[in-house]
C-alpha cells in the first residue's frame, strides 16, 4: 500500500513539473506580432518582400492582419474582442488605409447570433443571423 501511494505521489510531482515546463516553453506565449518576409532570387538579383504582418493582444487575439503582394498592401483587417474573447468588430481597409467596410458581431450564450456588415459610410450592406439547434 505504501509503495502504491509513493508511486502515485511521484507521478503527480513529475506530472506537475512536466506540465509547468511545457507551459514555459510554448513558443506562442505572449507573441505580440509576427512579420513574414520572402526573398526571391532571379539570376543575380535578390528581391525581398514583406508578405504579411499580424498583431495580437495579450490574450492571444488577432488585432490586426496585413497581407502584401510584391511589397504592397493587398488586404488589411483590424479586429476587436469582448471580455470573453469573442470577435465583436472587424474592419477592412483598402491599400491606402481608408475604411472599406466594417462588420459587427453579436453573441448569445457564447454563440454568434448575428453579423452586420456596413460600408465605409456606415450604411447597412447585409445582416446574417445564426440559429443553432442542439440535442
Amino acid at each position: 500500500m505504501k509503495t502504491v501511494r509513493a508511486t502515485i505521489i511521484i507521478f503527480l510531482i513529475l506530472g506537475c513539473a512536466l506540465k509547468a515546463e511545457c507551459q514555459k516553453s510554448r513558443p506562442n506565449d505572449k507573441i505580440k506580432s509576427v512579420i513574414v518576409s520572402e526573398e526571391k532570387y532571379d539570376m543575380l538579383v535578390k528581391k525581398q518582400y514583406r508578405e504579411s504582418e499580424t498583431y495580437y493582444d495579450e490574450r492571444g487575439n488577432e488585432l490586426e492582419s496585413i497581407t502584401y503582394k510584391q511589397g504592397k498592401v493587398d488586404k488589411h483587417f483590424k479586429y476587436q474582442y469582448d471580455s470573453d474573447n469573442n470577435k465583436i468588430k472587424e474592419e477592412e481597409f483598402d491599400p491606402s488605409g481608408k475604411l472599406k467596410e466594417s462588420s459587427e458581431y453579436k453573441y448569445v450564450n457564447g454563440l454568434r447570433s448575428e453579423k452586420t456588415v456596413y460600408d465605409s459610410n456606415k450604411k447597412l450592406k447585409s445582416r446574417k443571423t445564426y440559429v443553432y439547434t442542439s440535442y
